[in-house]
């Protein structure tokens, strides 16, 4: 197998050749925009047409973060989390997007498949999954995209665990200066009526056991006077959402808000999300407070319940997340496994 190594700022990547090992070792850790190795999910990569691509990722028996309660299933988001770093990795292997540039996420969305969190079960070896994706709606600009899409169907020994898709646009490091502005931006948010050195990462955390964590540092709900509403809890030094540093709040912490609010919301009754769909339209800035707001929403089968989350700042919303939640616990309520006699959920973007 070929030595995956660090890419040049604009040089040529390591191209898999035959008899390639798809899940031998992780990728380089800058391919992804991680800078742990251990939370490098993608193992292996290949390209199969001008805008295929087939891809090698393993989740470990039990992540540091991404895990449930119960440690019987793999987390639904390590769903969200494969698909995010696909795209990234795509953006650099597939087109040539040199190191240092920045991918801002519009969308990214996630589905479980037939078998439901049973296809994600926790057995004696890694997850080793398999990846198709296809990439849609591709513009470039001066030869490198400037966005595109990323379609991913996930399969675990040869049975299809769920599928995603994510849509990221492409910035320089001058495009994303004249965006963001000059200068590091500081963490530390003013609540209402707080002084000013109070920071949002301070807020008293929500009860773990209230949004299915085990520990307060992972907690990302603060108390709010408004019913079923959260401030948002940002600890710029979480060693995974935070994983680059960044002067914005990243994507996988909204996510991760959102799957908070809806076990908030579904509490004492332990769920999962088993699809998630979620859309950004602004960055959100870690020295103003931000709202977290969920509602249940119609179409609820009394096992699986839609609930809609939304992130406010400055009076807008930043971004927007609909989740479908089950019950943690895989017996459904009539006794049928769980997968079974499944029906269409939300509308999975594609």
């Amino acid at each position: 197998m070929p030595l995956i190594v660090d890419p040049d700022a604009g040089g040529p990547y390591p191209y898999p050749g035959p008899g390639y090992d798809f899940h031998e070792r992780t990728v380089s850790r800058h391919l992804v925009h991680r800078s742990c190795v251990s939370d490098v999910l993608i193992t292996g990569w290949q390209s199969t047409g001008p805008y295929d691509f087939l891809l090698g990722a393993q989740w470990p028996r039990s992540h540091g973060f991404y895990r449930l309660a119960d440690d019987r299933h793999h987390d639904p988001l390590l769903m969200a989390e494969t698909v995010r770093q696909a795209g990234l990795l795509i953006g650099h292997v597939g087109f040539g997007v040199p190191r240092g540039h920045h991918f801002a996420l519009d969308e990214l969305c996630y589905s479980l498949g037939p078998a439901g969190l049973e296809g994600l079960a926790v057995t004696a070896a890694p997850a080793s999954l398999m990846l198709k994706v296809s990439c849609q709606d591709v513009r470039m600009r001066h030869g490198r995209p400037a966005s595109l899409r990323v379609h991913v169907e996930v399969e675990r020994d040869g049975r299809p665990v769920g599928h995603g898709s994510g849509e990221l646009r492409v910035l320089s490091p001058v495009a994303y200066t004249r965006l963001r502005g000059p200068g590091p931006r500081t963490a530390a948010p003013r609540l209402p009526g707080a002084p000013a050195v109070m920071a949002t990462a301070l807020l008293a955390p929500t009860a773990p056991e209230l949004v299915g964590r085990e520990r307060s540092a992972d907690v990302v709900l603060g108390p709010s006077p408004a019913p079923d509403s959260w401030l948002l809890r940002v600890d710029p030094g979480h060693p995974v959402l935070f994983d680059p540093a960044a002067d914005h709040v990243p994507g996988m912490l909204v996510l991760e808000a959102a799957r908070q609010a809806a076990q908030r919301l579904r509490h004492p009754e332990p769920v999962v999300p088993v699809e998630l769909l979620s859309s950004f339209g602004r960055y959100i800035e870690l020295d103003r407070p931000c709202l977290v707001r969920a509602v249940r929403e119609s179409g609820s089968d009394g096992r699986r319940v839609p609930v809609r989350v939304q992130l406010v700042q400055d009076g807008r919303t930043a971004a927007e997340c609909r989740l479908l939640t089950e019950p943690a616990r895989q017996e459904a309520l009539d006794g049928r496994p769980a997968g079974s006699g499944r029906t269409r959920g939300l509308p999975l973007a594609s």
